[in-house]
């Protein structure tokens, strides 16, 4: 079964450029591109960073129930469309989803194969610098009023990484995906076949003996 691993955090943190890094490697994990209707920033590329759509062509894919989950935020629509995380499941990867809280918690509410981790940063202080050095996004006011809701949702995710480090917490992130991908709840049926055969071949060899 492969594996959906769902990466959220407040603004600023850094979770699209962990699952970026992540994606960038030959670990078996492929990032799900989402959409949104929000214009695109001068270092983004359609396709790449997001597939960039008007209000209308998202809408209209809302009411024909093509996306997985959706978010408003500071009044721009972003959201994940089950074709492209059927595709990336259906040639074999495990899907790396950068996605708010809110589209994070509607994925766990649909997938019994969901991974969720949670990014926080080291200090407000540090958390601060990052977001104010960010001037291609909203108010740094609106992101952190967003901010404190998001926060009070950890409790609801698997595990937690802290990004004091980009390397540490991707280290931490690939450590995550490794036991996650020999936990028995998603592997039972694969790693049964396996005891059944080895269960076979012994009886064979005693009788054997």
């Amino acid at each position: 079964m492969n594996l959906i691993f769902v990466i959220s955090s407040p603004t600023g943190v850094g979770k699209t450029t962990i699952c970026n890094i992540e994606n960038s490697k030959d670990n078996g994990t492929k990032r799900v591109i989402t959409h949104t209707t929000r214009k695109p920033r001068a270092n983004e590329k359609d396709g790449v960073d997001y597939y960039f759509v008007d209000k209308d062509e998202f809408k209209k894919g809302l009411k024909n129930g093509e996306f997985v989950e959706y978010a408003i935020v500071h009044g721009n629509y972003y959201g994940t469309s089950k074709k492209a995380l059927i595709d990336v499941l259906n040639i074999g990867y495990d899907a790396l989803l950068a996605i708010d809280v809110q589209g994070a918690k509607n994925v766990m509410q649909q997938f019994d194969n969901v991974v969720s981790i949670f990014i926080l940063p080291p200090s407000f202080d540090v958390w601060l610098e990052r977001i104010t050095k960010d001037n291609l996004r909203d108010d740094v006011d609106i992101r952190l009023k967003t901010a404190l809701n998001e926060l009070s949702q950890i409790e609801y995710f698997d595990y937690c990484i802290i990004n004091d480090n980009l390397d540490r917490a991707i280290a931490t992130l690939e450590s995550i995906i490794e036991s996650q991908r020999n936990k028995m709840e998603f592997v039972k049926s694969e790693r049964m076949k396996l005891v059944n055969t080895l269960k076979e071949d012994t009886l064979k060899y005693l009788k054997e003996d």
